[in-house]
């Protein structure tokens, strides 16, 4: 028996079916697939902030050049892949110890003072930290690893309740950390009476008991230790640190109850109207000077 084999024929519709299958995947998977962008950061920082670098560091310090960097991140909102281009100098200089110190920057952000206030910061920080806030802490029954402490600017508010809030914050608005601040000769025990900051320590405790006697056992003992840490520090800042201490004690349940004080000065602040902002615009007014607010009527006769 003799077998024929028929040609196979291809209609021109499946063909063009075919085709518009692929299509649609392809512009499928185009569609799924992030896309790509690139951003790119050109300006020459240390150039444009050359005055600050010199008011922040003097003349003897040594600049690198520019080095290229980069980075990856996904953008979610867009879905697409995202390359930065940036650059970043080091600038070296000696300190009032006579250690070579380095302050990094980049160009990613346009001015150089948002670099030195964040320094400065750091700076202040790690030298308490390592120097009291760690072995008070380390001392603490059932301190928690999210304890701990910052060096920030005078907190920032404004309230129509608070007619002293408008002034004390275009006075801090207008303050610029930039011009009053020489690296080289940065003493740690002088910042609180030079500049507008102040130390924020945040102690987070596990009570270790459940009976009551017990816990206020540890309630003072903590305090005892946060207290014995602070008036370290005002022996060493000359009686001008300012700071605040808040003490969240917690169990299994999570919290239970906490306590606090604050210092002025290098003395224990005590309330006289117990108001919110007492102590910040007390704060302040020690620092800038009183805010003395002018009679109602008068303002109105000159406005």
């Amino acid at each position: 028996m003799n077998f024929v084999r028929k040609p196979i024929c291809v209609s021109g519709v499946v063909i063009a079916g075919s085709l518009a299958v692929a299509l649609f995947l392809l512009l499928f998977f185009v569609a799924i697939l992030p896309g790509k962008r690139t951003i790119c950061y050109e300006e020459d920082l240390a150039a444009a902030g050359e005055e600050v670098l010199r008011n922040c560091f003097g003349d003897d310090y040594k600049l690198s050049e520019g080095v290229e960097k980069e980075y990856e991140y996904f953008e979610y909102h867009d879905q697409v892949n995202v390359t930065v281009h940036y650059r970043e100098w080091t600038l070296s200089y000696r300190n009032a110890g006579g250690e070579e110190q380095d302050f990094v920057f980049h160009n990613q952000v346009n001015s150089i003072e948002s670099f030195t206030g964040t320094y400065f910061c750091e700076l202040t920080e790690d030298f308490y930290k390592r120097n009291f806030w760690d072995e008070a802490v380390a001392g603490i029954p059932g301190v928690r690893e999210d304890s701990v402490l910052y060096f920030q600017e005078y907190s920032q508010f404004s309230s129509p309740s608070i007619p002293k809030s408008s002034v004390m914050l275009d006075r801090q608005l207008h303050y610029s950390l930039a011009e009053h601040i020489y690296f080289p000769r940065l003493e740690f025990d002088r910042v609180f009476e030079e500049f507008p900051y102040l130390l924020r320590f945040y102690v987070y405790a596990t009570y270790e008991s459940p009976e009551e006697g017990e816990r206020q056992r540890q309630r003072q003992e903590t305090e005892e230790r946060l207290r014995h840490m602070v008036d370290e520090i005002i022996a060493y800042t000359g009686g001008t640190l300012n700071a605040t201490v808040g003490v969240t004690m917690m169990d299994q349940d999570g919290y239970v109850d906490g306590f606090g004080f604050r210092v002025l000065n290098g003395e224990y602040f005590q309330p006289k109207d117990g108001s919110e902002h007492e102590y910040d615009i007390a704060l302040h007014e020690h620092f800038f000077g009183p805010i003395v607010l002018e009679d109602r009527e008068e303002q109105e006769d000159k406005e």
